[in-house]
């Protein structure tokens, strides 16, 4: 078979425009993959943006209505011509105005056009708002592209006006009186004393004052007929925490006993119905008037020419004296009666240094003897059952030099950086130093020494202000105490002689 030759396949007019054949071929296959590329690159187009509508514009949400509908939101549905692939819809909520700078954002997902809250969701969603208050706020529908292809669009923005409920159940009651003969108002139940509530906790109600001698029980109305907070028994030891709420009887009341009358913080919590009653006065001292008896005392033995300490004006628990002793026996009356208890050592005739005492009467009847005549001052802590009894005619002072130490003072704890007071250049007997003290305790060494005597307070973190101290090692380790409040710079001076102690904020 003969072969096919290409050029006898053309006439001979065609022979001369074969080079244009191909021209045109080439030029027609470039445009053809051109358009193809085009079409491949159009760009992404939004073409319907979502219209955003509400059932409602004006919504007050209440906790009795919590499940049930309070709006619901629809829009149209979004379109963007040439998107590859798809649309996520987002709610944005913000207060009117803010051009949805803070906006809170939903997430809702693919082809989603509708949104109901139920009134507890939208409540939830609004917790910030003012409570109780109408509220203007905005929302819109804003939709994002899976690829990225379109920037963020928006729907129309709506307004609606929402009131929110506060999200916490309220307490049963939000006022309440204390009413009885133990309270300022006594049994005036139109006039009763009101308790506060606590504005942090609405369930926590207290009264902050007196009480004299009676009984008390809690109204919930100025009523003698409504329901009161009272004991679960009639009269019951005031540290008894549980109550009830209730009506009619039995009447259960809290009493007073005429020696626990004083100022009390009352605190009724209902949450759990609980109630706590504590008594705010300082303890009092078991004893307001003690006496030196003895020979080495001015009035000897006689018990109606007994010398009188004196209670110290900060502390009923402190009682001193300062005065002349000669040599000879004493001891501390607590009423101008033998046969009544004694404060007394707690061996016979100790050295003057020990500062243990013991409460008792009769056997053993321990004494203090004074074996040289002198200026002595007495200073006795019943609260702590310790004395100091020291000699303040003296012509040498104890010591030639003493150290602040304590976490307050600016060497802390270190005995090699304890701070150093200044001798007076005039008394020997008198110290001072001036300088900073930060929050903290401290106390006075006589050397740097754990285990040497301190000056200190007679009791432990007494007010700034109390000028007694003692002079002693061991326990109690009673320091004073500089709080964050009081830190400062600060003046101290000490006497030896007559154990007093001056602590000056500058």
């Amino acid at each position: 078979m003969k072969a096919l030759n290409f050029n006898d396949v053309y006439s001979s007019r065609y022979k001369n425009s074969k080079p244009m054949f191909w021209g045109l071929l080439l030029l027609s296959v470039f445009a053809l993959l051109t358009f193809s590329c085009k079409k491949d690159n159009i760009m992404p187009q939004v073409t319907s943006t979502p219209v955003l509508s509400a059932t409602s514009s004006t919504i007050v949400l209440t906790r009795d209505n919590k499940d049930q509908q309070a709006v619901t939101l629809k829009w149209s549905a979004a379109a963007v011509k040439g998107l590859q692939g798809s649309v996520t819809y987002f709610l944005q909520w913000d207060l009117k105005g803010s051009n949805f700078a803070n906006a809170t954002n939903v997430k809702l997902g693919r082809d989603t056009l509708t949104k109901t809250y139920t009134q507890e969701a939208l409540n939830n969603l609004f917790y910030t708002l003012p409570i109780a208050a109408a509220t203007q706020v905005e929302v819109r529908i804003v939709i994002a592209t899976s690829d990225g292809s379109v920037s963020p669009f928006n729907s129309n923005t709506i307004g609606l006006t929402v009131t929110t409920y506060n999200k916490v159940i309220p307490p049963p009651y939000s006022a309440l009186w204390m009413v009885g003969d133990a309270t300022p108002k006594g049994w005036d139940i139109g006039n009763a004393t009101p308790m506060v509530q606590d504005g942090t906790d609405p369930y926590l109600f207290t009264y902050t004052g007196l009480l004299v001698a009676g009984e008390f029980k809690i109204a919930t109305v100025k009523d003698f007929g409504g329901a009161f907070y009272r004991p679960l028994t009639n009269h019951p030891d005031l540290a008894a925490t549980t109550v009830q709420v209730s009506s009619g009887d039995p009447d259960n009341k809290w009493q007073i006993a005429a020696a626990k009358a004083g100022n009390y913080k009352i605190t009724l919590n209902l949450h759990n119905n609980s109630i706590s009653i504590v008594n705010t006065d300082p303890p009092k001292a078991p004893f307001s008037q003690l006496w030196l008896l003895g020979d080495a005392s001015p009035g000897g033995w006689s018990l109606d020419a007994a010398t009188p300490l004196v209670v110290d004006a900060s502390d009923s628990f402190i009682f001193t004296w300062t005065g002349p002793l000669v040599a000879g026996d004493f001891k501390i009356a607590t009423a101008k009666d033998f046969n009544e208890p004694f404060y007394r050592p707690t061996t016979n005739a100790p050295d003057l240094s020990v500062t243990a005492v013991q409460l008792n009467a009769g056997d053993p009847d321990n004494k203090w003897h004074i074996a040289i005549a002198s200026t002595y001052k007495i200073t006795l802590n019943l609260r702590t059952n310790t004395i100091s009894i020291v000699n303040t005619i003296v012509s040498t002072p104890p010591y030639t030099a003493l150290w602040i130490i304590g976490d307050a003072s600016p060497g802390g704890w270190s005995l090699d950086a304890a701070t150093p007071m200044v001798k007076n250049a005039t008394d020997p007997f008198v110290f001072t130093w001036a300088g900073p003290l930060v929050a903290g305790e401290f106390k006075i060494g006589t050397a740097k020494d754990f285990g040497a005597k301190f000056y200190r307070p007679v009791t432990d973190h007494p007010a700034l202000s109390a000028t007694t101290m003692q002079l002693s090692s061991g326990d109690p380790d009673n320091k004073w105490v500089v709080t964050a409040s009081t830190a400062g710079n600060y003046k101290i001076t000490l006497n030896m002689k007559d154990l007093s102690i001056a602590i000056i904020k500058q």
